[in-house]
C-alpha cells in the first residue's frame, strides 16, 4: 500500500501543471504517518500551482476543501477528484464527456481517538501563516470539520475523563485559531458552537477589536508573487500584432494573442482608470485594489454577536470602537460588513 501511494504522489505533483483528465484520483492515507505526507503533498501542489501569478480567473487552478467526515477505521484520510459528466448542449460544440477537474474533495475518518485529531492539529499549526493565506485561496483549512468531529465526540458521552478534558480544551484552542490566525469571526455567531464561547474567546474578539487590522504581511506577501511579465508585449512575434484573432494559430500562438489583448486591456485601464499607469502599473493596482484580507478585519460579526447575547463587555469595546473608527469602517465598499447596531 505504501509503495502505491508513493507512485501515486509523484505523478500527482506532475499534476500541477497538468490539464482535465478523464479519470478519477483518489489518494488514501491508512496511517497517521501517511496522512501527514498526504496532506503535505497536497499542500506543495498547491504552492506549485502559482494561483496568484495567474492573470486570468477563469483558468482552473489546482485545489482541494474539506467535503465530509466518514466513519471509517481502516482509511483515514482520502482525497478524491472532483469529477463530472458534461452533458451535450445542442450548439455548444461539445459531446457528452466526463472531465475531472484539478480540485479534489478531503475526507476524514471520524473514528479515531482524540489524540490522533490532537496532532493532526498542531501539525496544521505548524504551517507559515503568511504562506498559509497564500494557499488559502487553493484549499479548505480543515479546522472546524476536526472540531466538529471533537465536539460529536465530546457530546456523545462515550470519552474518558481525560479524553473529555482534552476534547473540550481542542475545541477552545481550534475556536481560538480560527479566530485569530484564520480571521474568521463569523464563527461566533453559529449556534452549534455557543456552548463552547468561553471568557478566553470572548477576550480574543476583545483583542481584535482594539486591533481591527488585518496583518500588512498579507498584503505585502501577495504583491510580492505578482508577476507582470503577463501584460507585456516582449517576445510577441510581429505578425501576431498585425493579425490578432484572425486565423488559425498554435496553443503556443494563442497564448501570444491572450498576452497582447491583456496588454491592450490594461493599458486602457492605466489610461482610464489609474490617470496614465502603465499596463504593467495598472495591472499591479488592480491586484492590490481587489486583494480582500487588508484593512479591517470583520468586526460586523462580533457586533451581531454581542448585540445577540447583550454582551456588555463586548458591547462597551464596540462602542469605543465606533467612536475612533466608525465611519471609516462603514465607508467600506461592501455594505454587508458595515456596522449596524450601536
Amino acid at each position: 500500500m505504501k509503495r502505491l501511494l508513493i507512485v501515486y504522489l509523484v505523478f500527482f505533483a506532475c499534476l500541477a501543471n497538468a490539464q482535465r483528465i478523464d479519470k478519477q484520483q483518489v489518494f488514501i492515507a491508512t496511517s497517521e504517518e501517511e496522512v501527514y505526507k498526504l496532506y503535505n503533498q497536497m499542500l506543495d501542489t498547491a504552492r506549485l500551482s502559482n494561483y496568484f501569478l495567474s492573470p486570468n480567473p477563469m483558468v482552473a487552478r489546482f485545489g482541494f476543501g474539506f467535503f465530509d467526515e466518514m466513519k471509517s477505521n481502516d482509511t483515514i484520510m482520502k482525497f478524491v477528484q472532483d469529477c463530472k459528466w458534461n452533458r451535450y448542449i445542442p450548439g455548444s460544440g461539445y459531446n457528452d464527456e466526463y472531465i475531472c477537474e484539478r480540485s479534489y474533495w478531503l475526507y476524514l475518518s471520524n473514528s479515531m481517538p482524540i489524540d490522533f485529531y490532537e496532532r493532526f492539529l498542531k501539525h496544521l499549526k505548524q504551517l507559515d501563516k503568511i504562506e498559509n493565506y497564500y494557499i488559502k485561496s487553493n484549499i479548505y483549512t480543515p479546522l472546524r470539520p476536526i472540531m466538529d468531529i471533537i465536539i460529536k465526540q465530546y457530546e456523545s458521552g462515550k470519552l474518558n475523563v481525560q479524553d473529555s478534558i482534552k476534547a473540550r480544551q481542542l475545541i477552545e484552542e481550534t475556536l481560538l485559531s480560527i479566530i485569530n490566525n484564520e480571521h474568521d469571526c463569523s464563527i461566533v455567531l453559529m449556534k452549534q458552537y455557543d456552548k463552547y464561547i468561553t471568557d478566553k474567546i470572548r477576550q480574543a474578539l476583545i483583542d481584535i477589536i482594539e486591533n481591527p487590522f488585518y496583518p500588512t504581511e498579507y498584503l505585502d506577501f501577495y504583491m510580492s508573487k505578482q508577476d507582470t511579465l503577463c501584460v507585456d508585449t516582449i517576445g510577441i512575434p510581429d505578425y501576431i500584432k498585425a493579425k490578432g484573432r484572425r486565423g488559425h494559430f498554435t496553443d503556443e500562438e494563442w497564448d501570444y494573442i491572450d498576452r497582447l489583448e491583456r496588454f491592450f486591456n490594461y493599458e486602457r485601464i492605466g489610461r482610464e482608470r489609474y490617470n496614465g499607469l502603465s499596463a504593467g502599473q495598472a495591472y499591479l493596482q488592480e491586484k492590490r485594489e481587489g486583494f480582500r484580507e487588508k484593512g479591517y478585519l470583520p468586526i460586523n460579526y462580533i457586533e451581531k454577536y454581542a448585540y445577540q447575547k447583550n454582551d456588555t463587555l463586548l458591547i462597551k469595546y464596540l462602542k469605543e470602537f465606533r467612536k475612533k473608527y466608525g465611519e471609516d469602517y462603514n465607508k467600506q465598499q461592501n455594505p454587508y460588513f458595515h456596522l449596524k447596531y450601536f
